[in-house]
């Protein structure tokens, strides 16, 4: 693949807290998308916020992949785009609708600062992000993939 296919993606700490070494399907596509960002050359993305949930949350495989891409200068640091949604955006939100995007607007904020891009498997941010994506003015769109039920393809055609 050419430099010009890099990617700049966000890794959302549910998919380092399920990379682990079993076989288990979602541990296994989940790993595989890590491994798959290590050995193409794609970037990871990552906001202090996000580090800390990583921090919190990785499994022993995604500790040594992580110092793995350290090593090889494909993590970058951010601070995020910061973004404000239209009030009506968020008003049609329930309260925990409301939180749970409060919590992951990082993972939104940092993909505007990489290629719009974002690797999860909460599918819950992103039925929540469908619902009120329109009231927030990014600079790109967003796309979310979740690596265990989405297309295994998904990743490699990026």
């Amino acid at each position: 693949m050419k430099a010009k296919d890099s990617r700049l993606l966000v890794v959302d700490a549910s998919v380092a807290r399920s990379a682990g070494e079993t076989e288990h399907p979602v541990s296994s596509a989940c790993r595989d998308a890590l491994e798959r960002i290590l050995k193409v050359c794609h970037r990871v993305i990552m906001t202090e916020a996000i580090r800390l949930e990583w921090n919190k949350h990785q499994s022993r495989f995604t500790r040594i992949w992580y110092r793995s891409m350290v090593a090889r200068r494909k993590i970058r640091r951010a601070v995020g785009t910061p973004i404000n949604p239209a009030p009506e955006a968020i008003e049609a939100l329930s309260a925990g609708e409301r939180e749970n995007l409060r919590k992951d607007l990082c993972l939104i904020e940092a993909a505007c600062d990489g290629d719009g891009i974002i690797l999860t498997r909460d599918d819950v941010i992103v039925a929540i992000w469908q619902k009120c994506q329109d009231g927030f003015r990014l600079p790109k769109p967003i796309r979310w993939i979740n690596p265990v039920t989405d297309d295994k393809g998904a990743l490699k055609h990026l």
